[in-house]
């Protein structure tokens, strides 16, 4: 084996060593936009933590003193969610 293959192989290594970080920066790139709503959703939730628990507590108790009404007006929402869900697909689809 000649003195020069390894630096030949060193080269070679290092060059595709390059092309694998200039692929990788693309793929972070792209990755990076196609999360940013996520991302931004997640920061929201975050952020409002503290009000989730004191809201869940009272929708906890409020449950537990009406029950029926807490059943009721779940079922309300859900069928509204369900309906939003459905104009909103529905709309997306005809654009």
């Amino acid at each position: 084996m000649s003195k020069t293959a390894p630096v030949i192989e060193k080269a070679r290594l290092l060059r595709r060593i390059e092309r694998e970080r200039a692929d990788l920066a693309l793929a972070k790139a792209e990755w990076l936009t196609a999360t940013t709503r996520l991302d931004h959703a997640w920061l929201k939730i975050i952020d409002m933590r503290k009000y989730l628990v004191v809201a869940s507590s009272a929708v906890a108790i409020y449950s537990i003193r009406h029950p029926n009404k807490f059943i009721r007006w779940s079922r309300r929402a859900l069928s509204l969610w369900g309906t939003l869900r459905l104009l909103r697909s529905t709309f997306i689809k005809s654009r």
